[in-house]
């Protein structure tokens, strides 16, 4: 294992990223190169001098990334709306031709 330096800057509390280089950013900080921080750094709130993981905002942050994959995007939804389309297409077809 190595040590890393790394910035960054604090917004509401929390890291909003990292970088290698130092402009643009308020805070440096010396890590593991296995630290956590570098894989997910939002979940960490920078307290003191000392990175905080905050397991609870972790828990959310992945219930809302878990919604929102839940959710169909447009193609998913135009699928959906063309097979049913086609169902009601079929379904009145076999109507009529049941009725001759």
């Amino acid at each position: 294992m190595f040590k890393l330096v790394i910035y960054f800057n604090v917004v509401k509390g929390y890291l909003d990223g990292w970088s290698s280089t130092s402009e643009g950013f308020e805070y440096k900080l010396e890590v593991e190169n296995t630290h956590e921080v570098l894989i997910n750094p939002f979940i960490f709130k920078f307290e003191n001098g000392e990175l905080i993981k905050d397991e609870e905002y972790q828990k959310q942050l992945i219930g809302q990334e878990e919604i929102r994959k839940s959710i169909p995007n447009s193609e998913e939804i135009n699928a959906i709306a063309i097979l049913e389309l086609a169902e009601m297409v079929f379904m009145t077809k076999r109507s009529t031709n049941e009725k001759r």
